[in-house]
């Protein structure tokens, strides 16, 4: 009985939330204009500045030949995008009334009727502005103007001079790392809307969170034994032999990747008897599809954070910057039964001791021991008590693989 009352209460308080809350959908009539050309095109929303200049025939097949290399002057250049839009009279009697960016990519000043309302500069994090005193019933427009990531970082990184961090710039941005070129990939650093918009207009602004144990327990299990530590997890008390994979994104432009699509690859995943994935640090945060079918199809994931292959700055604006990144992260998946583990990054705690970059990129005595001190403080403090306040119910490691030292020649 005591459980009936209880979904009772949570089914009373959402169905108060949906009724006393409008949405508006902004994603349409988008148009797109390099900055300053005042020339401007139609724009797909969600979408890229790639996949638009691309839909509208102004640059050839970026995965054709070398067409990467000829296309690079794109992330030079800063972009814009603009809709007009009315609302409803009847919006303006709710007290509260928020626009929504699901995702922005990445440095982005936007405006609303010619008033600078927010200026985003994270990708892997929602954004909402309350916009009442600037909107009006119609011809609304908002206006983002996309700043090039590639010279924001590397303007960032020449502030910092004679210091270099290994081992790109892009360290600097809070964006997804492999859109500056990975081994796998090509070099596509782009912009744009890549998630949904929307305006939401409410009476009140009521929230219930509540974790719950979830039915199937998974364990990380880490005990000292004769050669080292365990690393295994258990579920319900036994051990799991894990047969995975990393999950790297889908697609290089992001938004191209459909619903068809995640049920299409992580079916292949089951059927070649996989039970945990890995999503990758030099990616994304995944999109809501791809949890919640791993939570059907019993898929545990293993969640990096979205750091990899290089040594991160930990001054205090990107620290809270981080800080903002990860609370809206967790809360956004917390409720998820597939996830298993957080993982602070990918490869740079053996990057640092294994790879050279001491010497490459000269760094020894202070330069050195401030950069790994960074590193301690983002990865071996900061994230884990972020992820124990936050969450508290899954365990968190600091990077993968875990060194106890560096590797040595035989």
């Amino acid at each position: 009985m005591k459980k009936l009352l209880l979904l009772i209460l949570i089914l009373f308080n959402a169905l108060q939330f949906f009724a006393q809350n409008t949405s508006l959908s902004l994603n349409k009539n988008w148009q797109f204009s390099q900055h300053g050309k005042n020339k401007w095109y139609k724009a797909i929303v969600p979408g890229t500045i790639h996949t638009d200049l691309l839909a509208n025939k102004l640059i050839p097949d970026p995965f054709y030949r070398d067409n990467e290399n000829k296309l690079q002057w794109i992330d030079s250049l800063n972009w814009e995008y603009k809709t007009i839009f009315n609302v409803d009279e009847k919006i303006f009697v709710k007290p509260t009334i928020d626009l929504i960016f699901d995702g922005l990519d990445t440095y982005a000043n936007v405006y609303l009727n010619g008033n600078l309302i927010l200026q985003a500069n994270n990708m892997f994090r929602g954004w909402t502005i309350s916009v009442k005193p600037y909107l009006k019933k119609t011809k609304n427009e908002l206006k983002i103007v996309f700043t090039s990531a590639q010279k924001m970082v590397d303007s960032i990184a020449k502030s910092n001079l004679p210091l270099i961090l290994p081992d790109n710039n892009r360290v600097y941005a809070r964006k997804a790392q492999f859109q500056f070129g990975w081994d796998w990939g090509p070099k596509f650093v782009g912009c744009g809307i890549w998630k949904d918009v929307k305006l939401i207009a409410a009476d009140i602004k009521r929230s219930y969170s509540k974790n719950y144990d979830p039915i199937n327990e998974v364990k990380l299990i880490q005990l000292p034994d004769s050669i080292g530590t365990s690393f295994y997890f258990e579920q319900n008390g036994k051990p799991v032999y894990v047969k995975g994979a990393n999950w790297i994104p889908a697609n290089i432009f992001l938004p191209s990747v459909k619903k068809e699509d995640y049920r299409k690859l992580l079916q292949k995943a089951k059927d070649a008897n996989m039970n945990m994935l890995r999503v990758w640090g030099g990616g994304i945060y995944e999109a809501d599809e791809f949890y919640n079918l791993c939570d059907e199809m019993g898929i545990m994931v293993w969640q990096d954070f979205m750091f990899a292959g290089g040594m991160y700055p930990a001054d205090d604006a990107f620290m809270q910057n981080v800080k903002e990144e990860v609370k809206y992260q967790i809360e956004r998946l917390r409720h998820h039964p597939c996830i298993v583990l957080w993982c602070g990054n990918n490869e740079i705690d053996e990057a640092w001791k294994n790879w050279g970059w001491q010497n490459q990129f000269n760094l020894h005595g202070t330069d050195s021991s401030k950069i790994w001190n960074n590193y301690k403080k983002l990865f071996a403090d900061s994230l884990q008590a972020w992820v124990n306040k936050l969450d508290g119910t899954r365990p968190y490691i600091s990077t993968s693989p875990k060194m106890v030292g560096a590797i040595k020649k035989v």
